[in-house]
């Protein structure tokens, strides 16, 4: 039976799942009909619970995806839930999440990325999603929730090869040398530089076995028992003068072994202070330091891996090979990410078109001539 409140509304109850439950309405009917309609739209889900929060949820949702990501995927994860998700949202009744709940949380993110909105939608969808597969709650809403646009990203800042030499002139430390020469003739991530050992390094074969990354979780550096994807573990070749200095690097290392008490021997070309794994922030402020030197404040880490691409891709190297270099899972993705063109990528256009026309008044020919009949001329090759 409804009855009238102070306020003007008419409430009915239910008890469902051992709790009474209220249901409202400016009228008899419409608070009954509230009611019906919370009934039957829950009673297809045959493990429905109104009683958990998404907060209580998530902590389930976490505990599944645990079993089948990386260390660094996990923390990705808790990072944007525990930052925009939970002190948002997380005391919401799991079942009581509908479309304006979800808009309130990526509204409070106004003024952030488009990438980060996203990501942000993709995890908490899949947070939905899971409870809908386990028939807790009937709708996952974040269907409903339109993506951002996504704004065009600034391309990384990179280096020029002499810019890398000038990079490389101003570190006087032999151990941080090492590390940045390294880092700028492979390619490596800043984690599967951190992680290698020295078992991971064939000096007879001039190559690098990638097969292991050291994260930070939490405040810790950890070395990660899996890399990134399954086509990040590969071997890539390297040049003999980074070989050689590695070599010099490897006898300052035993030698700094030796001389430190209680060293945790994790066989690490680039330990800590201790012997254990390197903390990431440490070398991405390294990076920092030494890109203010060369008044190039924007350089990162990642940056670094960039500037071998880049400088790969302008002196004629395969794409497929710089793929399986990086470790990417395919082609598109390597395309997607270095398609950009440089200056100097623009300057070899340039001189390509100078030598079509060159051709073209060498034939004593004012008309343009195709390209396929250009690469059968064994007069110019361009």
């Amino acid at each position: 039976m409804a009855k009238k409140r102070s306020d003007g509304r008419y409430q009915v109850s239910k008890t469902i799942n051992g709790k009474r439950k209220f249901f409202y309405g400016t009228t008899r009917k419409a608070a009954i009909e509230a009611m019906e309609k919370y009934i039957n739209t829950n009673q297809s889900c045959a493990n429905f619970d109104d009683t958990i929060s998404l907060n209580t949820w998530i902590n389930i949702w976490l505990q599944l995806k645990a079993k089948t990501i990386t260390p660094a995927t996990y923390q990705s994860y808790t990072g944007i839930i525990n930052r925009y998700i939970r002190d948002k949202i997380g005391c919401v009744k799991l079942a009581e999440i509908k479309p304006n709940t979800l808009r309130y949380v990526f509204e409070s993110m106004d003024g952030l990325s488009s990438r980060t909105i996203s990501y942000t939608m993709t995890i908490l969808g899949s947070i939905l999603e899971q409870a809908v597969k386990d028939d807790i709650i009937p709708k996952n809403y974040m269907k409903n929730i339109d993506r951002p646009k996504q704004v065009k990203v600034r391309h990384m800042v990179t280096l020029s090869a002499d810019e890398v030499k000038n990079f490389l002139s101003n570190i006087s430390n032999v151990e941080h040398h090492a590390l940045f020469k390294l880092a700028f003739a492979t390619g490596m991530r800043r984690s599967e530089l951190l992680g290698l050992r020295w078992s991971d390094i064939d000096f007879k074969k001039s190559t690098i076995s990638i097969s292991q990354p050291a994260l930070k979780i939490g405040s810790t550096a950890v070395i990660a028992n899996t890399t990134k994807t399954t086509s990040s573990k590969r071997i890539i070749a390297i040049d003999t003068e980074t070989l050689q200095e590695l070599m010099k690097h490897k006898t300052i290392i035993d030698k700094r072994r030796i001389k430190t008490m209680n060293w945790i021997n994790n066989n690490l070309v680039f330990p800590g202070v201790k012997g254990g794994p390197r903390c990431p922030d440490e070398v991405s402020k390294l990076c920092k330091k030494y890109a203010n030197l060369i008044g190039k404040p924007s350089f990162t880490m990642h940056g670094t891996r960039h500037t071998h691409t880049t400088l790969l891709i302008e002196n004629g190297a395969n794409m497929k090979a710089i793929q399986e270099r990086l470790g990417h899972a395919s082609f598109q993705e390597t395309m997607d990410t270095y398609s950009h063109v440089t200056p100097k990528m623009e300057d070899d256009i340039v001189e390509r078109i100078s030598k079509i026309w060159f051709y073209n008044k060498c034939w004593g020919d004012t008309t343009t001539v195709s390209l396929p009949t250009l690469f059968f001329c064994k007069k110019i090759s361009i």
